[in-house]
């Protein structure tokens, strides 16, 4: 630039005074080396063409013709239109490569409306637009999605229209669909001995593809063919990638082949269509294929080349191998986009990796990159699936504070984190933000939130949500009949449930599995499992195949009352019909084995696990450990402990708390010690129960220095502190060895350290002082009950009826015993009993 304005200055001071075609030579040099998107040298360029006049040399059209090209190609159109007025104004007259120059900054510029003004005016001012300026007017129109226009301007050419012309209308036509249009300007076209180009038929198969017609584009194809054109690499990838889209990976791969046997050189778009696809089907040998060939033909590959294949790897869970390919990126110089994170981010978070997603947040900021509304979205779904809701929040913050507005599925992400945690409030106070923000709630957030406000009894709420909800026009779907069905189920509200399910038949909403199930459990819980068990055939009647959940809930409630041989009756039914029983089958069939003493049966299902490709997992572990340690087989019990470590899984606590307790039970209280010793070295944090459960251990093998030692440990040391039952265990011990002074002393510590005496700890020093015969100290215990609205347990109340029966003692305690109401509990139960009856009834009908 320096240059050519020394020699300008040389040129103005020259004697005799150059020509104006000099200076037109010296301003297309200048205005051709100069990046026409820089605005920095316009002041300078222009400064020229005044210095021009003031040297005594006019410039011409050719002169202007150059400035108000440099313009348009400026993209600075109005500027351009200042030069053409100037150049008016002195009298000169503008010609068709001015006027072309122009029209095209206005369509550059989107003002196609100026534009074709423009065109308009040519003939006036003496110009037969040239086809160029027609092409442009016409392909602004076709842009800004006014084909009609186009069209228009294409019937009132002077001149006659070119193949590029054609070519840019059917091209809109095609984008929009219209392919009757379309094949009538090809047909059109053709008549007038305009041959179409590879552009044209180009234009013509997406068309026909964009609306599924394979054979249609097929047989474009072939015609294309026929007339001798080679179709270019655009045609082959058109083709490709909507067989590809169809999952017709084959025959696309076919079309490759017959790409380089014509002598088509594949794309870095060809081989992506092809990598994106096998990558969706895990046909990674392929992709390895494709990758070599790319590498052969001397492609390198691209961001886009290595986010397909991040996100064919991610896809198929396999996102170890999608990290390999980010790291191989990174090492050949190419540098991951936003869509490249947001995939990663997304494969992490799909497999609970939500730290590691984090991390990548994180170095994705850091290399300068701005995550989009799909980004924030993504991490902040994984961090509420995986509960760290908190943290969701802080991301939620940060993603408005960066400028971004958070969407629906950031909102309906959120109030869905917030309501599993329970913090439901908080999601009623984002609902509300969100309504504010103007976005409108659809039938997921309502869902979510009614379902929210039912797990926590918020059912008036909840109604109350249900009715805005049908006021918006949103109508309530299954799933939002089953959330509210569950909330007043839980509350005990039969009849309300039975309205419910009423107003679901009149909106011709069919009850599925999950409302079947929510039902069913209710019954169950109120302990009526013969209904569930109707229901059940009810299901079945209707042509609705019970799942898993189904099976499982009758067999847990048969199971909790004593009905072991029905459960598994069920099960028999559950295998009968096609169903796999999961590890939660297994385990509540165990747990009932176990707990009515049929421990055999139970070992018999535990040991058929494998067999049935279920794992057994810790619930399991621990569920058999305890029965066995229950039924006295300590042998067994310790044959199951070592199978668990041998299969890699990890103790935990409570696996200790059930061998300790059984091992104190079986009065092997040394052993119980050892393993006390032994995970008290390995288990950083112990818990009270730990204590309680060898401390009552050693009082029932009349170890009375061990359990008080023990309960001392505790006092001294600073990781576990006694809790009240801890207190109450003491107490016991002491009162059943006879040391009621210590136990006295101890009970007096109780409050100086803090603690209060409870309803459990009162009653169990009751029952153990009578049975002692110290029933003037028992006396003092029930007179603090009685201050403290204490109930009598059923064991503590017969103690005292004992004592009254013999000797006439404690009638004024006798009040204390528990009204048991049996008018009153029957009543409930056929109130209960006759709203089921109608419910069921109306869910048969």
């Amino acid at each position: 630039m320096e240059d050519a304005l020394h020699l300008f200055d040389k040129l103005t001071a020259a004697k005799p005074k150059p020509k104006v075609s000099t200076y037109n030579n010296l301003f297309t040099s200048i205005t051709r080396k100069n990046n026409p998107t820089s605005t920095s040298n316009f002041p300078t360029i222009f400064s020229l063409l005044n210095k021009v006049n003031r040297a005594g040399t006019s410039p011409n059209t050719v002169t202007y013709a150059i400035f108000i090209d440099f313009c348009g190609r400026s993209n600075n159109v109005d500027l351009a239109f200042a030069v053409f007025s100037c150049m008016l104004r002195r009298g000169w007259t503008p010609n068709i490569i001015i006027l072309s120059s122009l029209l095209n900054g206005l369509c550059v510029k989107k003002r196609y409306s100026a534009a074709a003004q423009l065109l308009d005016k040519m003939p006036q001012l003496g110009f037969v637009p040239h086809v160029v300026s027609y092409t442009t007017v016409i392909k602004g129109h076709c842009e800004s999605g006014n084909t009609d226009l186009a069209i228009d301007v294409l019937r009132k050419m002077d001149t006659e229209p070119n193949v590029f012309t054609y070519s840019t209308v059917i091209n809109a036509r095609c984008r929009q669909g219209n392919m009757t249009s379309a094949s009538e300007l090809f047909e059109e076209m053709v008549s007038m001995g305009i041959q179409p180009n590879v552009v044209t038929y180009n234009s013509i198969i997406r068309g026909h593809l964009v609306l599924g017609r394979w054979r249609e584009a097929s047989r474009i194809f072939k015609e294309m063919v026929d007339r001798g054109l080679a179709p270019d690499a655009v045609t082959f990838n058109t083709l490709m990638d909507y067989l590809c889209k169809q999952g017709k990976t084959v025959e696309a791969h076919k079309l490759l082949n017959l790409m380089v046997e014509r002598g088509e050189k594949p794309t870095k778009i060809t081989y992506n269509v092809l990598l994106h696809e096998y990558c969706l089907e895990g046909r990674f040998e392929k992709v390895g294929e494709l990758l070599s060939s790319m590498t052969r033909e001397g492609l390198r590959h691209d961001v886009r080349s290595y986010t397909v294949l991040i996100d064919g790897y991610s896809k198929n869970e396999k996102v170890d191998e999608a990290m390999d390919v980010f790291k191989k990126m990174q090492q050949e110089g190419v540098q991951p986009n936003t869509f490249t994170y947001s995939i990663l981010l997304d494969g992490l978070c799909k497999i609970e990796k939500v730290e590691e997603a984090e991390d990548l947040f994180r170095q994705m900021v850091t290399q300068g990159l701005s995550p989009n509304i799909i980004t924030y979205n993504t991490l902040i779904d994984g961090l509420c699936k995986i509960r760290k809701v908190v943290e969701a929040e802080d991301l939620f913050r940060q993603m408005v504070t960066q400028g971004l507005s958070p969407n629906i599925i950031t909102y309906n992400t959120l109030i869905d984190g917030l309501c599993k945690i329970r913090k439901v409030v908080e999601a009623e106070d984002l609902f509300r933000q969100m309504v504010t923000q103007g976005l409108s709630p659809h039938i997921i957030t309502y869902n979510t939130l009614i379902d929210g406000l039912c797990k926590i009894e918020k059912v008036v709420e909840a109604e109350d949500l249900f009715r805005q909800m049908v006021t918006q026009d949103l109508s309530p779907d299954i799933i939002t009949y089953t959330s509210l069905i569950s909330g007043l189920l839980k509350l005990g509200k039969w009849e309300a449930t039975s309205i419910l399910l009423e107003e679901m038949k009149d909106q011709g909403i069919e009850l599925n599995v999950v409302t079947f199930n929510t039902i069913m459990d209710a019954l169950c819980k109120e302990g009526m499992v013969g209904k569930g068990y109707k229901l059940l055939d009810v299901m079945i009647q209707r042509g609705l195949e019970p799942d898993v959940v189904t099976y499982n809930t009758l067999m847990d409630e048969y199971c909790l009352i004593q009905e072991t041989s029905k459960a598994f009756k069920v099960f028999e039914l559950m295998l009968s019909r096609g169903h796999k029983p999961s590890t939660v089958t297994y385990n509540i069939l165990i747990n009932g084995f176990c707990k009515w003493g049929k421990v055999d049966r139970a070992r018999h299902l535990f040991d058929e696990m494998p067999c049935k490709g279920l794992q057994q997992t810790l619930a399991t572990y621990n569920i058999m450990l305890d029965g066995l340690y229950q039924a006295g087989r300590v042998a067994d019990a310790k044959e199951i402990q070592d199978k668990m470590i041998a299969s890699g899984t990890s103790l935990e606590l409570q696996t200790y708390h059930i061998i300790l307790h059984g091992l104190c039970k079986n009065h092997h209280t040394d052993e119980a010690m050892n393993l006390f010793n032994t995970i008290s070295c390995q288990k950083e944090n112990l818990e009270v129960r730990t204590f309680n459960i060898l401390i009552q251990g050693m009082f029932q093998a009349g170890k009375v220095n061990a359990a008080r030692n023990l309960f001392n440990s505790i006092l001294a040391n600073d990781v576990v502190s006694p809790d009240v039952l801890t207190y109450t265990i003491m107490m016991k011990g002491l009162i059943k060895e006879g040391l009621l002074d210590e136990f006295d002393e101890l009970f007096l510590s109780l409050k100086k350290d803090g603690y209060s005496s409870d309803s459990v700890m009162l009653n169990a020093i009751v029952k153990g002082l009578l049975e002692k015969g110290e029933v003037n100290r028992a006396m003092g215990f029930l007179a603090e009950m009685d201050k403290s609205k204490f109930s009598l347990e059923a064991s503590t109340a017969a103690s005292i009826v004992d004592l009254v029966s013999k000797d006439g003692q404690c009638h004024h305690y006798m009040k204390m015993l528990p009204d048991f109401s049996q008018h009153c509990a029957k009543s409930n139960e056929i109130n209960i009993d006759s709203s089921t009856s109608s419910l069921i009834h109306k869910i048969s009908g």
